[in-house]
């Protein structure tokens, strides 16, 4: 076993490694599951496109999910806008949440460069909703952008404060 000098005992009690505050920690775990989410999310509607587009079309398949769906007017709104946007918007928002989940993984490692990547991808993901998705579906950006703004002021805040 290996003994510390007084110079590494004086070294290790003068540069301790540096904790997570408590509210980066649920911050970034809250990231890390809403970016695991819609990557996921973002995949399969991207895989599954061809699918539901079909599906879509298919009168056999609608009214079987007359049974299942109080509201099969509103189920085919909903599935009319899915299909509406882009298959290619899907992969890229899979991508830029990706990208904020690495942005967040620094973050949790203490890496001041992960609040870049993490704003930057957030603020892309917004540019990206408003040209695939709001600009065809008609959808506010007002309660994104909001929730975008606090994110990053609350990331900003530990980045000012703790990152490193």
């Amino acid at each position: 076993m290996e003994e510390y000098t007084e110079n590494q005992q004086f070294n290790d009690f003068e540069n301790p490694e540096p904790q997570r505050p408590t509210g980066l920690t649920i911050a970034c775990v809250l990231s890390f599951i809403n970016a695991g989410w819609q990557f996921i999310g973002n995949i399969f509607s991207f895989l599954a496109y061809n699918v539901m587009q079909g599906l879509g079309q298919d009168e056999d398949y609608l009214e079987m999910m007359e049974k299942f769906v109080p509201d099969i007017d509103e189920f085919e709104n909903i599935m009319s806008a899915q299909l509406a946007v882009s298959r290619v918007s899907y992969l890229i928002q899979a991508l830029l949440f990706a990208a904020s989940f690495i942005g967040v993984a620094y973050m949790w490692k203490l890496q001041k460069k992960g609040f870049h990547i993490y704003a930057i991808a957030q603020i892309l993901i917004l540019i990206a909703t408003a040209v695939f998705v709001t600009s065809v579906t008609g959808a506010s950006l007002v309660s994104p952008v909001i929730l975008t703004a606090i994110w990053i002021g609350i990331y900003f805040i530990y980045y000012r404060k703790t990152l490193q």
